[in-house]
């Protein structure tokens, strides 16, 4: 029998996988090996569509700004991921407060270190409550700072409202 994963985000799920069980413990029994329900919460990591939405956005910013994706990329997360990060991860709280103490001692060595971190930096690693977040102040960055009014295509909507 093959696994079955059934996330459960309305009454429907419920029933699907009622469902499987129902049709499948008795074959499994016979088969000496009974089913067995594991039940978690499990925190996806940010999704394929947010991150089809935030290049997107960046080709957008783009093309009213001249500045190209790579540099938005990057400034974006110097801005707004540091912050996400710093907060939600320890850590790396620990290690920025390191980097600040370099840049108060004017240790030559900050600019490299502090951008080094910059770009090892990913919104790959963001969940998506935390990617929502980033998408938010990159959306509000771009229409009050750059003056560039981002779209949002029907099909990606749900993935971009809190």
């Amino acid at each position: 029998m093959q696994k079955a994963v059934f996330p459960i985000q309305s009454h429907a799920d419920i029933t699907k996988a009622i469902n499987f069980m129902h049709t499948n413990y008795t074959q499994a029994i016979n088969e000496g090996k009974p089913l067995r329900v594991v039940i978690d919460q499990r925190q996806d990591d940010r999704s394929t569509a947010q991150n089809r939405l935030y290049w997107m956005w960046l080709g957008q910013i783009e093309r009213k700004t001249g500045q190209d994706k790579d540099s938005l990329h990057y400034e974006f997360k110097k801005k707004f991921l540091i912050y996400i990060y710093r907060r939600d991860d320890q850590e790396f709280a620990e290690t920025c407060n390191a980097i600040a103490m370099l840049k108060q001692n004017e240790c030559e060595e900050y600019r490299v270190i502090a951008e080094q971190v910059i770009r090892l930096c990913s919104t790959t690693k963001l969940s998506i409550k935390q990617m929502t977040e980033y998408l938010n102040y990159v959306h509000d960055f771009a229409v009050t700072q750059l003056h560039v009014h981002l779209t949002v295509p029907d099909d990606l909507k749900w993935c971009y409202q809190d």
